[in-house]
């Protein structure tokens, strides 16, 4: 759990790519490790002592999670293929299991020896799933030549019901549906947090240090923690054009937006009670909370309705702080044009190329307004700065224009070929290379040679006529030269056939 919760933190920084790629021979290695010790778990005895057993489960498991797969696919408006190959696709246990069956054992309220059998239940039905899946194709064909007519035109009018565009009046409750249950888990979620704290730590510690004053700063200090997501909570849903637009389309509009502001101010005066209630008794916790509640209620004029919403979009702007900054959606500057920021990776075609040379602007229309290299920011960069590994580019352009560079900015480094990295230092050599007069190079200066880039070779120096010397980019080569280079064993083959 404490791993699932640092991941989950990581995955919103902007150095998420990167710590994926440091952490991911740990996560391979631990995977393997896993799977073979689930596997050493499987004892042949056992499936042979509780074959019985064994087979029911699975049966039990995959008959089950067919038929309630399948419902409720069906319920979700979903057609009959798509359905029957989802339940037919989900047919087995995994490693969760695992972990319930631990927590039983450990409480005492499972037999061990059910164990074994949980993991061989596991390992059968987890084998048999693609062989299902498989199957599921002739089981439609079959359930859709044998079901009644009746049936399967209610099946389809659901479906069509469910996948026609939605109307105008249901996308709106949609919106306020999905926004209302998004803050009551956020918040709920935020409060609970607080209380928890509150009772398991901070109180303890107060009233070790003052049993008069520690109740009272206690207090002060959970409830003043909780009134912004408490006032939150007081905050309607719905928006007033939504509201207008509702009230045209019916009348008795308002019913469920009151359960729903109801069911809120409930958790909210609920979480006031019970901690005051913890902190003093529940007379008083019920008083103060009820007080504190109306007082909140009372003074939610519309400019605070504002600044709350202005707060919890600043809250969620900095969960995904790291989509926001590579996709600029909120940095709108002009009609559809956002300003983003993107890292260059060391393996970004353009790194050490000038602007004027990597034709960001003529190919993907995009502009790069700032580089900005360690602590220094170049505004307005021109032609002749190149990109290095490291710098961060205010990058503006449309939507498609900022995705559609953004892979090539970030490339990850299995996306462009071998890297220095890839290249062991024991592998570069310092080698002759004998010049011929049918050789390619004969004529040519260092400089057009481009050995540098054609063959990641270095020239240090040229023997001609016994006599070495460092040549200059204006050298020319001459038959029988013999030039020293320093490459790696791949690059010899083809420079001794140059």
């Amino acid at each position: 759990l404490g791993a699932f919760v640092m991941g989950s933190i990581l995955a919103g920084t902007s150095f998420a790519e990167r710590i994926e790629h440091v952490v991911a021979p740990v996560k391979d290695l631990f995977g393997a490790v896993f799977f073979i010790s689930v596997g050493l778990m499987v004892n042949p005895s056992v499936i042979v002592t509780y074959f019985g057993s064994i087979v029911l489960l699975s049966l039990l498991v995959i008959v089950g999670m067919i038929i309630f797969g399948t419902l409720g696919m069906l319920v979700t408006g979903q057609n009959l293929r798509i359905s029957i190959e989802s339940g037919f696709a989900l047919t087995q246990i995994g490693e969760f299991s695992f972990i319930i069956a631990t927590l039983g054992m450990g409480l005492g309220v499972l037999n061990p020896e059910l164990y074994p059998v949980i993991v061989a239940v596991s390992v059968i039905t987890t084998f048999g799933t693609p062989y299902l899946i498989r199957l599921s194709d002739p089981v439609y064909k079959f359930v859709e030549k044998h079901l009644p007519k009746r049936l399967t035109y209610l099946i389809e009018r659901n479906s069509y019901d469910a996948a026609k565009e939605k109307s105008s009046t249901k996308q709106i409750w949609h919106n306020i549906v999905s926004r209302y249950l998004w803050r009551v888990l956020l918040y709920s979620i935020m409060l609970i947090a607080i209380i928890l704290v509150s009772q398991g730590w901070l109180l303890p510690t107060l009233l070790e240090w003052n049993e008069s004053w520690g109740r009272l700063l206690t207090a002060v200090i959970t409830v003043g923690a909780m009134s912004p997501f408490v006032l939150a909570m007081t905050v309607p849903s719905s928006r007033k054009s939504e509201r207008r637009k509702l009230k045209e389309a019916d009348s008795r509009f308002d019913l469920p937006l009151v359960i729903m502001t109801t069911v809120k101010l409930t958790i909210s005066l609920s979480s006031l009670v019970y901690i005051l209630t913890v902190i003093y008794s529940f007379s008083i916790g019920l008083s103060f909370g009820v007080a504190i509640l109306l007082t909140a209620i009372f003074f939610l004029s519309s400019d605070l309705r504002f600044k709350m919403r202005r707060m919890e979009s600043k809250f969620i702007d900095n969960l995904n702080e790291r989509e926001l900054r590579k996709s600029g959606k909120n940095n709108n500057i002009v009609s559809n044009l956002h300003l983003a920021f993107m890292t260059v990776s060391c393996n970004c075609p353009f790194v050490g190329e000038k602007l004027q040379n990597s034709q960001l602007r003529v190919k993907y229309g995009a502009n790069i307004a700032s580089i900005q290299r360690g602590g220094n920011v170049i505004p307005v960069p021109g032609g002749d700065t190149r990109l290095f590994p490291g710098d961060i580019l205010g990058v503006i352009g449309t939507d498609e224009e900022i995705q559609a560079i953004l892979p090539l900015i970030e490339a990850p480094e299995s996306e462009s070929g071998q890297t220095q990295a890839d290249i062991d230092p024991a592998d570069l050599k310092l080698f002759p290379v004998t010049l011929t007069s049918k050789s390619p190079l004969i004529g040519k200066t260092v400089a057009q040679a481009n050995m540098r880039e054609k063959y990641t070779a270095l020239i240090v120096s040229l023997e001609r006529n016994g006599i070495y010397s460092q040549p200059s980019a204006g050298t020319e080569f001459q038959d029988g030269d013999i030039v020293w280079v320093v490459a790696p064993n791949s690059s010899m083959e083809a420079l001794n056939k140059q």
